[in-house]
This record gives C-alpha cells, sequence and structure tokens, in this order.
C-alpha cells in the first residue's frame, strides 16, 4: 500500500516563526535580499588573520567588492566552516573565550590548513558577515534561484501550501515555506485538480530544498498523496520521486537544464497522462508468480537480491507483485529503507525507468 512522508512534518515543526513565510513573493524578496548584499572572495587560508573583536571571533579579509580589507563575524555555520578549515573542534571552540579560540584557528590556518585556497561568501547589511567558507570548486545554486523557479511554474497560483485547520489564526504556523541563513524550503500541493486512479483521488505535491552555503543539496521531491494532515505528513504518497544535485563545479548549469526543466515538466503534465499511464501500469502484468517476477527484473538490470528484495517490497506494500505498478512501488518502498542517499536516488530513478514500459 502507499507510504507516509515525514519530511515536511519535520520541518513545520522545528522552525522557528522568523524563518517562516506566509507567501512565494514575501519568501522571494527574503532571499533576494540576501543574495544582493552577499559577495564572494577567494583568499588563500594563510591570508586569513583571526581576530577578536567586541567579544566574538572575527576574521579579517579582502573583500573585492569593498576594494579593502574588513572583518566579518562568522554565523554558527559559517563558523563551524572555519574551524573544519583550521581542523579544530567548533564545539570545544565556541566553548571558549573568543581571544583563546582565535588563537587557536589562527594557529590552524596557518600551520595545519585543510586546504590552502577558499571560496568566502560573506554579507554586508551593517554587519559584515562570514556566511560560509568551502573549496574554491564548490558550485553555488542561490537559493533565490530554487525560489524563482517555483515561482516560475506557479503564474497561475495553482500550486498551494497545504490547507489546515489553524490557518486563519496562526497563518504562520500553518505555512510550509521556509528559509533560514543556511537553507531553503518549499512544500507545496496542488488541491484543485485531483487525479482519480481506481476510483480513488489523489493530489499531487512537491517539495524542494536547498542550501547556499553548503549544508545541504538541491533536492526536489514529487510524489501523488491522499491528504496532508495539520502537522504536514503526508499520507497515502505514491509515485516518490527525487532529484538531488550536489554543489559541485558543474552544479549552477546542472540546476538550471535539470533541476528546473524537470519542475517546469511536472508542473505543467497533464493529469490526463498521469492517470493513464497509472492506470496502464496497474494492468501490464510482469508475471504470473514471484520467480517470473524476478527473471523480468533481472532482464533490466536488477540484481538476483535487489529484484527479489523489491517483489519482497511490493508483496508488502501491495499485497502482491504481479502489475508493473506493484513492481514499481516495491522498488520505491525498497529504495526508502537504504541509508546511503545516493544508492536510494539511483534506485528510484531505476524505478521511473521501468514506467517507460507503457509510457
Amino acid at each position: 500500500m502507499p507510504t507516509i512522508i515525514k519530511e515536511a512534518s519535520h520541518q513545520w515543526a522545528t522552525r522557528p516563526d522568523d524563518e517562516r513565510y506566509l507567501s512565494l513573493a514575501e519568501l522571494k524578496e527574503a532571499v533576494a535580499k540576501r543574495k544582493r548584499e552577499s559577495w564572494t572572495a577567494t583568499p588563500s587560508a594563510a591570508d586569513l588573520r583571526v581576530v577578536p573583536e567586541a567579544g566574538q571571533v572575527g576574521v579579517e579579509l579582502y573583500d573585492p567588492t569593498y576594494g579593502a580589507r574588513r572583518v566579518v563575524h562568522p554565523t554558527h555555520w559559517g563558523f563551524g566552516q572555519l574551524s573544519q578549515y583550521a581542523k579544530a573542534p567548533a564545539t570545544y571552540l565556541r566553548s571558549l573565550p573568543a581571544e583563546l579560540a582565535s588563537i587557536n584557528l589562527q594557529w590552524g590556518l596557518e600551520h595545519n590548513p585543510m586546504r590552502s585556497d577558499s571560496l568566502v561568501l560573506g554579507q554586508t547589511n551593517g554587519d559584515n558577515v562570514l556566511r560560509a567558507m568551502t573549496s574554491t570548486s564548490y558550485g553555488r545554486i542561490w537559493d533565490i534561484q530554487v525560489v524563482e523557479a517555483v515561482e516560475r511554474v506557479n503564474q497561475s497560483g495553482r500550486w498551494q501550501v497545504p490547507a489546515a485547520s489553524y490557518t486563519t489564526k496562526n497563518p504562520k504556523r500553518a505555512t510550509t515555506l521556509y528559509a533560514s541563513d543556511r537553507d531553503v524550503f518549499l512544500f507545496l500541493v496542488d488541491p484543485s485538480n485531483p487525479i482519480e486512479v481506481g476510483g480513488e483521488e489523489l493530489y499531487r505535491g512537491f517539495y524542494t530544498w536547498n542550501s547556499e552555503v553548503g549544508s545541504a543539496v538541491f533536492g526536489l521531491c514529487t510524489f501523488l498523496y491522499r491528504t496532508v494532515c495539520d502537522n504536514r505528513i503526508i499520507w497515502g504518497a505514491t509515485e516518490i520521486k527525487e532529484l538531488r544535485i550536489r554543489h559541485t563545479g558543474g552544479a549552477p548549469e546542472r540546476f538550471a537544464y535539470e533541476g528546473a526543466k524537470y519542475l517546469t515538466q511536472y508542473a505543467e503534465e497533464s493529469t490526463y497522462k498521469t492517470v493513464e499511464q497509472i492506470t496502464h501500469a496497474q494492468r501490464f502484468e510482469v508475471g504470473k508468480d514471484d520467480e517470473a517476477v524476478t527473471s523480468w527484473l533481472r532482464a533490466r538490470g536488477f540484481t538476483d537480491a535487489l529484484a527479489k528484495n523489491t517483489v519482497a517490497s511490493a508483496k508488502a506494500e501491495e499485497g502482491q507483485a504481479r502489475s508493473l505498478w506493484d513492481v514499481v512501488n516495491g522498488v520505491t518502498a525498497y529504495a526508502r529503507t537504504l541509508s546511503h542517499t545516493d544508492s536510494r536516488v539511483q534506485l528510484e530513478q531505476a524505478a521511473g525507468k521501468l514506467m517507460t514500459v507503457v509510457a
């Protein structure tokens, strides 16, 4: 049977009010402002000077947009990356007075840095902030790029924050649009265009996330679902597909071509096509018994162990492993048991390829 998705519920339960936004426009303005205030520099580790200033750790470096050296103060996330560069334990350094923490960080950067070069993301908005410190090969996908991609597919307002019983009384609590100093997360659904499959109404939804400072990859998860409850657990989810893009050198280009393109395709895809494909998958018999289904999967590149695990998962999820729809749900169900992200995504993509049999 279909599964539940709890990621949106985790975001809903843990975000403070200052990370919650009531509309895409409000969220867009916040992350766009942050990008306008941000700047980058590529100092060598040896060129950084860690100095205590006003009771906190500061880092002096050359800001090319300012044309001079300035002192920036790390965010909590930025401090962790700075400590990593200096090969020093961030948790311990946070417990020290700024003077002692600065001495330890400076020694690490001068004598034992993780690497000799760096890519610094600063922000100047009255204060000077060190937002991130990564390698120069880091391929930054800006949070505003992700929000704008969602905005482009939602010109009609079709994709909405899921309804909740307390929306009018506490709209900030009900929202599913979030941004912190290190990431964004958006969860939207299409409640006005149900898809009828086998006498049951399903709806389409997606959530997407990103971090421009290195705390997470870009990700996009799409699915069909039965309902979303007040605490943002997604019930009766099926057809779960996930795309992830690591922030490597080609990440911005890959997002523009692959991530944004996939989101647009998902948003514009007709519900008729989705229903038709699922109906065909439900009617397409893969095999008359478990061994026949296992052989069918092996013929399509599945290992014997993976094929058997798929059949077992399909029987647990769907009650049987006979149709293509049973098998696809079996693959995605087994994928959810894998702890390694790359393996899970690879298996989910394999499930998507199986659906092309009835495309």
